[in-house]
């Protein structure tokens, strides 16, 4: 697990091409494409994952998402929005699933996260079972659903979830 660097970005989307063919996510990209997907304007850090020098895992931090997801999470936490550090774009290369990759991610942007003050949520397209069975494996708080409408008219169903150590009503 290291920092992302610009250099990264042609094997992140080689990552993200391969989890999209095989699991359809993103299911959206809004106006760009992959590259721009894995690089907001607004991402407070990037992660990746390397085994034995082969690039194959991403995850970001930012400090929103969804507007629903954002007062969903502040209202069942009782904190502040400003206060809220989304775990965005996590993904694994289906060759390197299965080897406790996306956790130590995970582990990567909550620690980041919880330094710098803000309590770690995410939210996650409903129809990604993979996913959300790993998000509750290692004991992520389902906090609710909403359904995004998106600019182009379609819908995507999502699932807003907390980092284990958050408690309703109390930050860490």
């Amino acid at each position: 697990m290291r920092t992302r660097t610009p250099a990264d970005l042609d094997a992140c989307v080689e990552v993200a091409t391969e989890v999209q063919r095989v699991d359809g996510y993103p299911s959206f990209l809004g106006d760009g494409g992959l590259a721009s997907f894995l690089t907001p304007d607004d991402a407070l850090g990037a992660w990746v994952a390397e085994v034995d020098g082969d690039l194959v895992g991403n995850v970001l931090l930012r400090p929103r998402s969804a507007p629903t997801s954002v007062m969903l999470a502040a209202d069942a936490l009782d904190v502040d929005a400003t206060r809220l550090g989304f775990v965005a774009r996590l993904m694994v290369a289906p060759r390197a699933r299965r080897r406790g990759i996306a956790r130590r991610l995970l582990d990567v942007v909550v620690n980041e996260a919880l330094g710098r003050g803000l309590v770690p949520v995410l939210d996650v397209v409903t129809s990604d079972g993979a996913a959300i069975a790993l998000y509750e494996a290692v004991g992520w708080r389902h906090l609710g659903d909403h359904t995004l409408t998106m600019r182009t008219g379609g819908e995507l169903p999502l699932k807003v979830f907390a980092w284990p150590g958050t408690r309703t009503g109390r930050v860490p």
